[in-house]
C-alpha cells in the first residue's frame, strides 16, 4: 500500500517505495497552477508568496529528489563530492535532510567535456553536486509557472511540453498562408551561455535572487583547481538548457 507523505509535519515516509507518488505530484501541481493563475491576474505579491511555499513544501522536496537521484539521465553523473545516490536508503536519508536556503551555500560545479553535434569540439559542462541539483529542481519548479504565463506564445526552446516538431508545425502553419512570409531567419549566437550576463539574470529575478547568485558565482572546478565564474551559466544542471542536462 503506497503511504501519503505528511507536509504538516515535514518529514518523509521511512520507506522511499511506499511514498504515494501521485499525491505528492498532485500537490506541487496545484500550487504551480495558483502560481501561474496569479501571473495573468499580476498579483504579484501572491505570486512571491505562492513561490516560497513551494519551495518550502515536503512534496515539491521529494519531487525533486526523485527526479535529479532516479529519473534524470545524469543520476549516475556525481559533482565535486563524488556522491550519487542510487538506492531507495539513500534517497529515503537525503529526503530526510532539511534543505533549508538559510545560510546555504552550493558547492563548485564539477567540469566535464563532451563533443558537440559537430564531433570536431567539444562542449564545457559544468556538473553540480547531487543537493545542489536538488536545490536547483526546487527553485525551479517555484519559478517555472510565473515565466510560463509570460513566455511568448510561440517561444519553443527549452520548455516543458514543448520540442522542435512544435515550432516547425508553428513555421508551417505561418509560411503556408496566402501572402506569407518566403523566409526563415536561422540565428545561433555564439558562446550564449558561456557569457551571459549574472546581473542581467538576477535582474529578471525578484524571488531567490541570492540563491540563484550563489549558483552563478560557485566557481568551477578543473583538473584540481577552482576558477572564478564572473560570466555565464553552468550548462549541466537542473536550471540549464534540458539539452544539456540529458547529455550529462
Amino acid at each position: 500500500m503506497k503511504v501519503a507523505f505528511i507536509e504538516q509535519t515535514g518529514q518523509p515516509p521511512p520507506d522511499w517505495n511506499q511514498i504515494d507518488w501521485g499525491k505528492v505530484e498532485r500537490t506541487v501541481r496545484r500550487l504551480q497552477e495558483r502560481i501561474y493563475r496569479a501571473t495573468q491576474r499580476q498579483e504579484w505579491r501572491t505570486v512571491r508568496s505562492l513561490q516560497k511555499l513551494l519551495a518550502r513544501t515536503t512534496a515539491n522536496k521529494l519531487l525533486a529528489i526523485r527526479r535529479v537521484t532516479q529519473q534524470n539521465q545524469g543520476k549516475r553523473t556525481p559533482g565535486v563530492d563524488g556522491k550519487v545516490y542510487l538506492t531507495s536508503e539513500a534517497r529515503s536519508t537525503l529526503a530526510r535532510e532539511p534543505f533549508s536556503f538559510t545560510g546555504y551555500r552550493p558547492q563548485p560545479v564539477r567540469r566535464v567535456y563532451i563533443p558537440k553535434n559537430d564531433g570536431k569540439k567539444l562542449r564545457p559542462l559544468g556538473i553540480p553536486a547531487m543537493r545542489d541539483r536538488v536545490y536547483q529542481a526546487i527553485v525551479k519548479a517555484a519559478l517555472e509557472p510565473e515565466w510560463e504565463a509570460r513566455f511568448e506564445a510561440n517561444s519553443y526552446g527549452f520548455r516543458p511540453g514543448r520540442c522542435c516538431m512544435d515550432a516547425i508545425v508553428q513555421i508551417h502553419n505561418t509560411l503556408s498562408r496566402r501572402g506569407g512570409s518566403e523566409w526563415i531567419f536561422d540565428a545561433d549566437i555564439s558562446g550564449c551561455f558561456d557569457h551571459i550576463s549574472h546581473e542581467a539574470l538576477l535582474a529578471r529575478i525578484p524571488v531567490f535572487k541570492t540563491t540563484v547568485r550563489r549558483w552563478l558565482k560557485a566557481g568551477v572546478v578543473e583538473l584540481g583547481h577552482l576558477q572564478e565564474t564572473m560570466e555565464g551559466v553552468p550548462q549541466g544542471g537542473v536550471t540549464t538548457p534540458p539539452t544539456m542536462l540529458q547529455k550529462e
